[in-house]
């Protein structure tokens, strides 16, 4: 054979190898539960705990899924972690090409680890994640970690529902919430068979309710699981709503928000800023509900840059038209307007920098209102456009300013002027859409809020709880808390954000640190660039409007104020 034609087959041979090697993907490694990112705190896989790995060809093409005993090899799939100086084989739960799903054995050593995957002879690279004694993750019913929680309503030995807007939890309740990252078992017992109710680090687990913390009488293992954990948890009282976040902390990690829905008397919930019980006792009969909501947003942002006093403004609207059923109500974390949690509530959500909030993949049905809705205010005309690719989805920016203090006389700021003044707006699409007829509809967008401890709050410990007042506003309306944090300055950044909403009237709200942190530290170093800020706003008391097409329609509005601030 020439050495040309050797090398060529030899080429040949070591470019097969290279593409059938398993691929795992950089920060693939997550908790199977929350999904949280692995460079958030509560993105490490604890001890024990079920996690999933992405990547690409790490397994067949076809699902394979494991019994008990869970092996240590599937469908010629397999896992090693070394870390502490010990490799350790992980008990298979499924595999496929793109995803497989394991059990991080109890006795594998806290810190720096790695982790390879083999199938059909190759091994991956190795990858590197943190092992922690416990980082829990709750399950969620859209299995993406955020929305409702898997959560099941003890009522009787025989009756454990699971939560939902159609049958809601009340006060002095149990639920039995599940999730994955208590942490080890006890030393002797075995990761990959069916475990026996174990209490699993209790002493640790705080759950909080809204911004309540509940009594937890278990927390450990789901008898007959590997892996599985679960949280039997106490309802607190003074709490109602559809979308009620629920938060467990382990030592000082905050796990992912999931909500549950709670009401006076059990059965179908209530929210001042989402469906009304009607509504939802419609879908709970096998029903459908069609939605028309109209949301006008500004958003003033104080911040300094390069050692100048800036300030941003952004003025937005959108409006949603959507058909919900049982399945999308029963998995939606968007219920409410705008997103928002229930009422003296705070929900968080980790993402990029490009995407902050999550989304659903369970999604309710687009209806077509028409090619535009028309905004007519104070300030003249705007339109919503169509937003590409999404039926009965349309949203505009109205306006965009920076201007920058001590400039030298004559450099004028950047922008437009403001357009969401308070006033009268009123909107309109014309003949409508296949779905939505013309209508017309009126709001007033009224005065916003003063948050009166603005300039106290610069550095918000993380640790503590963070305290914010206000006066004036919509009297009958609710003020919103919004805070952000990014990892670092990058476009890959990880972010946290909080939202809590609370009413008007009571004047104050403290944020706890169980939501706090939730954030990423502010970066050394960053003055320069703000990466974090804390804003305090106005949700005005919603109106409604009717058209043929929809059973209700929406009308609010949001002012936002914020700064930037550092979260240490």
């Amino acid at each position: 054979m020439s050495k040309t034609l050797f090398s060529a087959v030899m080429m040949t041979a070591l470019a097969g190898t290279i593409l059938a090697q398993p691929v795992v993907n950089d920060g693939g490694i997550l908790n199977a539960a929350s999904y949280t990112s692995s460079r958030l705190p509560g993105g490490a896989i604890a001890q024990g705990s079920i996690f999933v790995v992405f990547g690409s060809k790490m397994g067949p093409a076809a699902l394979a899924q494991a019994g008990f005993p869970l092996p240590s090899t599937l469908a010629g799939t397999s896992v090693k972690v070394t870390s502490g100086g010990q490799t350790l084989d992980c008990p298979l739960i499924y595999t496929v090409a793109g995803q497989l799903a394991a059990i991080l054995p109890s006795a594998t050593p806290v810190g720096n680890a790695t982790l390879t995957v083999s199938f059909g002879g190759a091994t991956s690279a190795a990858r590197s994640f943190k092992v922690v004694a416990s980082a829990f993750g709750t399950f969620a019913v859209n299995s993406a970690g955020s929305g409702p929680g898997v959560v099941q309503n003890y009522e009787s030995a025989s009756s454990v529902p699971v939560n939902s807007p159609l049958r809601s939890a009340k006060a002095g309740q149990t639920l039995i919430l599940y999730g994955t990252g208590l942490g080890a078992l006890p030393a002797g017992s075995a990761d990959n068979a069916g475990a026996a109710a174990v209490a699993i680090n209790q002493s640790q687990v705080e759950v909080y309710v809204g911004a309540s913390k509940a009594a937890v009488s278990y927390a450990g293992r789901a008898p007959g699981f590997a892996g599985l954990d679960q949280i039997n948890l106490i309802v607190p009282g003074n709490l109602s709503g559809c979308a009620v976040p629920v938060l467990i902390k382990t030592g000082t990690v905050i796990s992912n928000a999931t909500t549950i829905a709670i009401s006076a008397n059990g059965g179908v919930c209530s929210d001042p800023l989402g469906l009304s019980s009607a509504q939802l006792t419609t879908i709970s009969n096998g029903g459908t509900i069609k939605i028309g909501s109209i949301a006008l947003t500004r958003l003033s942002y104080e911040m300094n840059y390069s050692g100048l006093a800036a300030s941003f403004s952004l003025d937005t609207g959108s409006a949603d038209f959507q058909e919900f059923n049982a399945q999308t109500i029963g998995s939606s974390s968007s219920l409410n307007v705008g997103g928002t949690p229930s009422i003296g509530t705070c929900s968080v959500y980790a993402g990029t920098a490009s995407s902050q909030f999550p989304v659903d993949p369970v999604q309710p049905r687009g209806l077509d209102a028409g090619t535009a809705i028309s905004v007519n205010g104070p300030k003249g005309t705007k339109s919503l456009a169509k937003t590409p690719n999404v039926v009965g989805s349309y949203g505009a920016t109205f306006a965009t300013a920076i201007s920058i203090k001590d400039l030298p006389p004559g450099i004028p700021g950047i922008g437009e002027a403001p357009y969401l003044d308070p006033g009268n707006y009123t909107f309109s699409n014309g003949a409508g859409g296949a779905d939505v007829k013309g209508f017309n509809a009126n709001y007033t967008l009224p005065q916003p809020l003063n948050w009166t401890n603005k300039s106290n709050i610069n550095n918000v410990n993380r640790a503590a709880g963070q305290t914010v007042t206000w006066t004036g506003g919509d009297p009958a309306g609710f003020v919103m808390i919004y805070g952000y944090s990014a990892s670092d300055l990058t476009e890959k950044a990880i972010t946290g954000t909080f939202v809590c909403v609370e009413q008007t009237s009571k004047g104050s709200f403290t944020v706890p640190s169980a939501v706090l942190l939730y954030l990423p530290a502010t970066p050394a170093g960053s003055s320069d660039t703000p990466p974090a800020m804390l804003g305090v706003g106005g949700i005005s008391n919603p109106g409604s409007f009717t058209a043929s097409g929809i059973d209700t329609g929406v009308i609010a509005a949001t002012s936002i104020v914020g700064k930037t601030v550092t979260y240490q």
